[in-house]
């Protein structure tokens, strides 16, 4: 016994070595910082994101290389540096020379010549940021002493160079987001987590899950109506939306590849309330949910849309689309 315990051990650690020559070593999330993804093999990448009042100096995303090493520069948070805090910091000596008896000052960028040869740092946040023309950020502007960073919300990497924000797939970036045979859904700013169910037997209509966000009927008793009449399948759909899109827009096509029918009908069965959405008809056997008005969110819309099958001699079968629309409280 004893033996075969050392053996085992020596396996496991022959394991172990094996294991760390295919992985990076783990990076720790930064002071006032947290990283997203867990996956330490060679081709897999880590995202780094501060903490809001934060500002990210090296890399936002590095990934692991095929020689164990990670790419990029190792990510710091700094505090941003407020203004108000600052005053007696905000003037600065201007660079003066003299030509010819004349004095010339001049002040960095970010900054603006002031009486006595100073400089007097630009609020830029308070300059631009307030009007809709001219904003220069998509979300926060925080001024700091010759300059201005752009923050974004949680959920978001902000991309330097046109000042916007990047929404962050955390179904990709972290694969146990979701657990128990639940299904990831990115939104904006975030992600969910679903699990399609199919309806529960009644009137002697009884469906099977085919997948995991479809649902069809099994075969009718013999002379039964109401299981005739019930749809034959039933399909789940989850859209992430931003607030305040341009509208008209085409949120999602449905077709029925396999029809049996000469055409289709299409038609709003449950949230016919919201005024917003609409379907119509885009050919003979394609329909198109429209959003034709614009939602702010954060907000949650359901709504179920019906294809019938048709034929001269009346419906031939029906199908329910299932569409779950998640609007994000921001408009990027």
């Amino acid at each position: 016994m004893r033996t075969l315990s050392r053996r085992l051990n020596q396996l496991k650690g022959q394991l172990q070595i094996q294991e760390d020559k295919d992985s990076c070593p783990p990076l720790k999330p930064p002071r006032h910082g947290r990283v997203l993804g867990r996956k330490l093999k060679a081709g897999h990448e880590l995202h780094f994101l501060c903490d809001p009042g934060y500002q990210l100096t090296g890399s936002e995303s590095r990934t692991c290389m095929n020689n164990q090493t990670w790419s990029g520069q190792p990510a710091i948070c700094s505090e941003l540096m407020s203004v108000a805090n600052t005053t007696s910091t905000t003037l600065r000596p201007a660079e003066c020379s003299t030509f010819q008896g004349i004095q010339h000052c001049a002040c960095d960028p970010g900054y603006v010549i002031q009486s006595g040869g100073l400089c007097q740092d630009i609020d830029e946040c308070d300059l631009y940021q307030g009007k809709a023309g001219s904003k220069i950020c998509v979300h926060e502007c925080v001024n700091t002493l010759g300059s201005y960073n752009c923050v974004c919300p949680r959920g978001y990497l902000l991309d330097a160079h046109p000042n916007s924000c990047k929404d962050i797939d955390e179904c990709v970036s972290n694969r146990s987001a979701c657990t128990g045979g639940e299904q990831c859904v990115n939104l904006y700013g975030g992600f969910t987590c679903v699990r399609p169910e199919c309806p529960k037997p009644k009137m002697n209509v009884t469906y099977v899950k085919i997948s995991g966000h479809q649902c069809e009927r099994t075969p009718c008793p013999l002379g039964s109506s109401s299981c005739m009449d019930a749809p034959h399948s039933i399909s789940f759909h989850y859209i992430p939306l931003q607030s305040q899109l341009p509208v008209p827009r085409v949120l999602f096509t449905m077709t029925a590849p396999r029809s049996q029918g000469d055409s289709q009908r299409f038609t709003l069965t449950r949230g016919k309330a919201h005024r917003g959405l609409e379907v119509r008809q885009a050919g003979r056997h394609r329909g198109e949910l429209l959003l034709t008005k614009s939602v702010s969110g954060p907000a949650e819309i359901q709504v179920d849309v019906e294809m019938a099958e048709m034929s001269p001699q009346g419906i031939l079968g029906r199908h329910v689309f299932t569409v779950t629309l998640f609007v994000s409280q921001f408009t990027f």
